[in-house]
């Protein structure tokens, strides 16, 4: 199976790039790919299953969530960058865990394509 490795460095809050980043692992997982998508920096905060959202906005988390669900896409949100953002284990949504940048680097030799998102 193909591998797309996927650096997600912006916040939910940056206008329509957090959603372009998942449509495009959508679109990777449609096509057969497994997907590794690291959250780093602000894309930590994509993981933060207790962010209040106003009432008519569209909320990438639940996007991201609902894409980490699926058997070949595995989401991890870089420890370091979490910890700086006060982004704890017991506060990622559902399939989403932590790790280091370690772990970017053995996917990023590993995929067949790498995608950045900044």
């Amino acid at each position: 199976m193909r591998l797309l490795a996927v650096l997600l460095s912006v916040g939910p809050d940056r206008g329509t790039l957090p959603l372009r980043a998942l449509e495009t692992i959508e679109t990777a997982l449609s096509k057969g790919y497994a997907v590794f998508c690291f959250l780093y920096e602000d894309g930590v905060l994509l993981a933060n299953g207790r962010r209040e959202i106003p009432q008519g906005e569209t909320d990438p988390s639940q996007f991201l969530e609902t894409l980490a669900r699926h058997q070949h896409c595995d989401v991890v949100a870089c420890i370091t960058a979490a910890e700086r953002r006060g982004v704890t284990q017991d506060v990622l949504i559902t399939n989403v865990r932590v790790g280091g940048l370690g772990e970017w680097t053995d996917q990023l030799q590993a995929a067949d394509r790498v995608v950045q998102f900044r």
